[in-house]
């Protein structure tokens, strides 16, 4: 009987240890996650080539998309059925890391960005894409930049095609949510 209750308390007293431990690296973590959860320095890209002409390569991180629990599972419909696909629209569940080439247009000031992967966003022929503004550090001067692109539905005639982003542009602050 003795040895039931020393094991017992023996086990209570390792199973208070390691939730006391646990409950301290929970809350280290939750800081570190509120800090990854920023949503505006989650969003970046950084600048890979530039011949100072008027189009620059670039690799970009973004996070997009939701959990079907956030659209109820009626997001899109599919085959005359309401349903959800991961990865697309508004959100910031998924990381999607591409490069893709910048180009200014004729429109001084406004920019356009194909990913060089068609793939990048998905295999599907369209996209939700939500407003994103992007952190970068300009290489000829080394400001720290935003790139702003507005919210658009992203469409291409087949999947060997890579999406294009239009009418982007530069600020020295923030100008859109990245929801």
């Amino acid at each position: 009987m003795k040895k039931i209750t020393i094991l017992t308390v023996m086990v209570m007293l390792t199973l208070i240890i390691c939730s006391c431990n646990k409950s301290e690296m929970v809350s280290s973590t939750h800081e570190q996650s509120d800090f990854e959860n920023d949503d505006l320095k989650r969003n970046e890209a950084t600048w890979i080539s530039s011949d100072h002409s008027k189009d620059w390569r670039l690799k970009i991180k973004i996070y997009i998309g939701h959990t079907v629990a956030d659209c109820g599972g009626k997001c899109i419909k599919i085959f005359g059925e309401y349903g959800h696909i991961d990865c697309r629209g508004y959100g910031n569940v998924c990381n999607h890391v591409a490069d893709a080439w910048l180009l200014e247009t004729e429109t001084e000031g406004e920019y356009t960005l194909t990913f060089v992967d068609p793939d990048a966003l998905g295999i599907f022929l369209d996209y939700p894409f939500p407003d994103r503004t992007l952190f970068i550090t300009n290489p000829q001067n080394y400001t720290d930049l935003w790139l702003n692109i507005p919210g658009q539905l992203l469409v291409r005639s087949s999947g060997e095609e890579p999406f294009t982003l239009s009418d982007l542009w530069f600020s020295e602050e923030p100008e859109l949510e990245n929801e």
